[in-house]
């Protein structure tokens, strides 16, 4: 029987080209339902040729104006498009870096008491050409044959732009995400992140030097981005930071960096309310135990006794922190449940199967 043929362009090896496309298609191929191709940035012509002829194309994030002319002679010759978002492109927070590429609007952001104007149009970002990104993402929202995301809400976002949204979780690859046997001297808290999550982190800000004062084994890891100077109030001893590694290798990082328990806090707001609550993903699939914020999306997607959760107040994550050092009953107890949940929910080993079911009626009508 001929297999139907599915291709996809790897726009990055982050975790949105990872999670988002590499893995649950290769999972796709290893069932044998369809015959997968990708391509990348600097492949040669014939790569593409031949990803071209699929029968259908995954494309994340399009906002440049050759998409759309790619996106006509295709759907003219039968193809079907699928575009894959796993943020809000229209609502981006300023202090995100990714704001210099999309954002449209002078905006002022308070940090500690004092106000900033981060963005100045014609200096360090184009609010005209950023807008034209912006249209042109709306229209090829719009051409789509589907549009694919991470959850429910954003789901509703993209919902205005075409009638075909289809929620897919973000999901690992299990095999890879495994603790290793290694005995920690202490309490090792983690917090891992990009520069994005700056007002994310700054929830933290007098929260660790209080519980570091107060627990002489604690250590404090930082994973990925540093804001130094938020640092200097902890004993610079028992702080370690490590950079960034290839997505491929982040599950094995993470498991050598053992954490005890990992802390992900998240400021409320609409742009954080869409995302996925892939960073508890992967710490309960290590087994390790999360202090989350009470706010979306870990209040709408978490399995109850699967995390401790904090209001975004100093107190109330000191509290939650504490809870957890001081009582190691309830931590196996969290990240116990926490594990089995993402174990049978979240691994792309069988998940897989929502993103073909998703494509599935596409791939007929294309045949």
């Amino acid at each position: 029987m001929k297999l139907p043929k599915i291709s996809y362009f790897l726009h990055d090896n982050g975790a949105c080209g990872i999670y988002r496309l590499a893995n649950p298609m290769t999972a796709i191929e290893k069932s044998k339902k369809a015959q997968v191709m990708w391509y990348e940035k600097g492949d040669d012509a014939d790569k593409i040729a031949l990803c071209l002829e699929a029968d259908l194309m995954v494309i994340p994030r399009p906002y440049k104006e050759n998409w759309i002319n790619a996106f006509k002679q295709l759907q003219n010759g039968g193809k079907k498009i699928v575009i894959d978002f796993d943020d809000d492109m229209f609502d981006i927070n300023p202090t995100n870096p990714a704001y210099s590429g999309f954002g449209t609007k002078m905006v002022t952001v308070e940090v500690g008491g004092k106000k900033y104007t981060p963005w100045i149009d014609g200096e360090n970002i184009n609010f005209k050409e950023n807008q034209k990104k912006l249209d042109i993402c709306k229209r090829a929202c719009e051409m789509a044959d589907m549009i694919t995301v991470t959850t429910p809400l954003l789901a509703d976002v993209y919902k205005q732009f075409n009638n075909n949204v289809v929620d897919l979780p973000n999901c690992l690859d299990m095999q890879l995400w495994e603790r290793l046997p290694i005995e920690n001297d202490g309490i090792r808290l983690i917090w891992a992140g990009g520069g994005s999550h700056f007002l994310d982190w700054l929830l933290l800000k007098d929260v660790l030097p209080v519980i570091m004062a107060k627990y002489d084994n604690v250590k404090f890891i930082m994973f990925g981005s540093t804001f130094p100077t938020m640092l200097d109030s902890l004993p610079k001893d028992r702080v370690e930071h490590h950079e960034w590694v290839h997505t491929r290798a982040y599950p094995y990082k993470m498991a050598i960096l053992n954490p005890d328990i990992a802390l992900i806090p998240l400021q409320s707001n609409h742009f954080n309310s869409c995302k996925s609550t892939i960073k508890w993903v992967e710490m309960s699939a290590l087994g390790v135990p999360c202090v989350t914020s009470f706010v979306s999306p870990y209040v709408d997607y978490l399995p109850e006794n699967a995390a401790a959760f904090a209001e975004n107040e100093t107190d109330a994550w000191i509290e939650a922190i504490s809870a957890l050092i001081e009582n190691s009953i309830l931590m196996s107890k969290i990240s116990g449940e926490a594990e089995r949940y993402v174990r049978v929910e979240y691994d792309i080993n069988s998940q897989y199967i929502k993103w073909f079911d998703a494509y599935e009626p596409l791939l007929k009508e294309a045949a």
